[in-house]
């Protein structure tokens, strides 16, 4: 048997030293090759886009209680699907319609415990605050939501970090209808609504007594467009989120 010994001296060695260099170098400095398997950078999703004509109900539910009802018996009514985004407090107190919206199809998402500002809290108490919300509509329903609608619309990097930290998707809106606003007449809102659709938006809705009165319409209009009301789950998965609305 015969070895040969090749010697670190010779130019090919010597080149083949030089590259093994070079590449841990370039490893070490390039964050695409050092941190290849960090997280991607959360983002606040605006609307997807997407080919499909499917577009997304929301509703953030912490106060206006009355006015669930009508909206649950709305979609079942207009065979409809909608996400009703729940605080956790609001959810251990009317468990019954918590119970209702995921039999009946609808998707239930996080709107935080009692409808505090994420932006002026920590990475961890957001993080617990979301936490806490998922459990709580998990024991009462059986599922865990997937998205999240910060209250009030806020979010920084924190807030985004949390929510990822969390497993959740940050979700805001395309459209608003602006139903809190007392000015906001039913007409006002489906008008906005219809004049704005496009496919993958997401419509911010509140229970409110003119959003009762406008939801009907607003399903009914959108079906006749041609669109496909879905769950915000669903429609993240029917294209690429964006973050602009």
């Amino acid at each position: 048997m015969y070895f040969q010994v090749i010697s670190l001296r010779g130019p090919i060695a010597r080149l083949a030293i030089l590259v093994g260099i070079l590449l841990l170098a370039a490893w070490m400095i390039n964050p695409r090759l050092s941190h290849a398997r960090e997280a991607p950078t959360p983002i606040p999703v605006y609307r997807v886009q997407t080919s499909h004509k499917v577009m997304a109900l929301t509703v953030n539910v912490v106060w206006g209680t009355e006015y669930v009802p009508r909206l649950l018996t709305a979609l079942q009514e207009h065979h409809a699907v909608a996400t009703f985004m729940v605080g956790g407090a609001w959810a251990r107190a009317h468990p019954d319609l918590v119970k209702q919206m995921r039999r009946d199809g609808d998707e239930i998402g996080n709107h935080g415990w009692n409808h505090g500002h994420p932006n002026q809290m920590s990475f961890a108490a957001n993080v617990d605050d979301i936490q806490r919300t998922n459990r709580q509509i998990q024991e009462i329903a059986g599922v865990t939501p997937r998205v999240y609608a910060p209250p009030y619309g806020e979010f920084n990097g924190t807030v985004l970090k949390a929510a990822q930290a969390a497993h959740m998707s940050l979700v805001m809106w395309t459209i608003d209808t602006i139903d809190w606003r007392p000015s906001s007449s039913a007409a006002y809102m489906v008008d906005k609504v219809l004049a704005r659709s496009a496919p993958g938006s997401l419509v911010l809705m509140h229970p409110t007594d003119r959003t009762a009165m406008a939801f009907p319409r607003i399903i009914q209009g959108l079906t006749e467009k041609g669109y496909q009301l879905v769950t915000v789950t669903r429609l993240l998965n029917t294209g690429i989120p964006k973050t602009d609305s």
